[in-house]
């Protein structure tokens, strides 16, 4: 069986990408065992997916008046600042180039309001002539703010509605950084039947502009280098595959694989040194992992009343490996 989690008796938790341990916080050990069971079937990117379109950034944004009130809220707020940033041009190039498309948008909680950005910026499309639909909604309130990377791999949304199958669909969101909500709404969409030809964004993040979502073949070839599969990504709920992913995704979760097994190293090396310079060695890894109260913890299925998925979870109160 895989391995799914360790944890050891200050709660500290681990989960495994290969055989390398990544350090995670209990709340998203959780979150993880009850996302596993409704992750949608995704479909890897192809050659020819277009780029993200977008229209500023968003330490422009975060400077215009109406930025805060948009995004916990006002719908008002988010018109204003969607009309003085977005590039008209580029709406009428998208309209010309899809005009059968249906336009959806993340509907996303932002702190004690919902973040009216998305649907201030859909409204952009809907006056060009274009149909948006509004009754696919995320059902999960994933907070990234301030998250570890792990955290922000590990978390994801998930969404509910009515998909027209056989229909070719934009997506759009306010921002984006690494891409993975509108992965997880492509995911969703495609599973549906739906046909995912573009996304769309108001801005994107202050560190750069991510044009080609797609994970490349020099980022397949890392991860798979890691030791990382498929599998390790449909145990967590994460992805179907590794072609499934963001370029943004994989290189975080490789800078997070590659990081601790550095470590691992390094720990090893330090102890072979002791061992040299005539000190006590280390007591044997499996005497280790016995003292430090490592038991396994089996995952149960249980009657789930969420929204989201039909599995429900119970971590015990013994600490240990978490098998799927």
């Amino acid at each position: 069986m895989d391995v799914l989690f360790t944890f050891d008796e200050e709660d500290e938790a681990e989960m495994y990408f290969g055989d390398t341990p990544v350090g995670i916080d209990m709340d998203t050990a959780q979150y993880i065992l009850r996302q596993k069971a409704s992750m949608p079937v995704g479909t890897v990117w192809g050659d020819s997916f277009p780029a993200v379109i977008n229209h500023t950034s968003a330490s422009i944004a975060r400077q215009h008046p109406d930025f805060h009130a948009a995004k916990h809220g006002d719908y008002d707020a988010a018109l204003r600042l969607i009309d003085d940033l977005v590039k008209d041009d580029r709406i009428v190039d998208i309209a010309e180039r899809y005009p059968n498309a249906h336009v959806i948008y993340n509907h996303r909680m932002q702190g004690d309001g919902i973040n009216m950005i998305p649907a201030a910026y859909a409204a952009k499309f809907s006056a060009a002539g274009m149909t948006v639909e509004h009754d696919i909604i995320a059902v999960t309130n994933v907070s990234h703010t301030n998250a570890s990377d792990i955290s922000r791999l590990s978390k994801r949304m998930r969404f509910e509605g009515k998909v027209s199958k056989g229909t070719d669909y934009i997506l759009l969101d306010d921002f984006i950084t690494s891409g993975a909500e509108l992965r997880d709404m492509r995911d969703f969409v495609q599973s549906q039947g739906g046909n995912v030809v573009m996304m769309t964004t108001f801005g994107h993040g202050s560190y750069g502009r991510l044009k080609d979502i797609r994970i490349d073949n020099d980022y397949k070839e890392r991860l798979k280098a890691s030791g990382i599969t498929d599998r390790d990504l449909r145990k967590y709920g994460i992805a179907s595959e590794i072609g499934c992913l963001t370029i943004g995704e994989a290189a975080k979760l490789s800078r997070l694989v590659n990081a601790r097994a550095k470590t691992t190293v390094a720990q090893l090396s330090a102890r072979v040194l002791r061992t040299r310079q005539g000190q006590q060695p280390l007591p044997p890894v499996g005497e280790a992992v016995q003292g430090s109260g490592l038991q396994s913890v089996q995952t149960e299925t249980i009657e789930d009343k969420s929204k989201t998925t039909n599995q429900g979870v119970e971590l015990r109160a013994a600490k240990g490996a978490m098998h799927r």
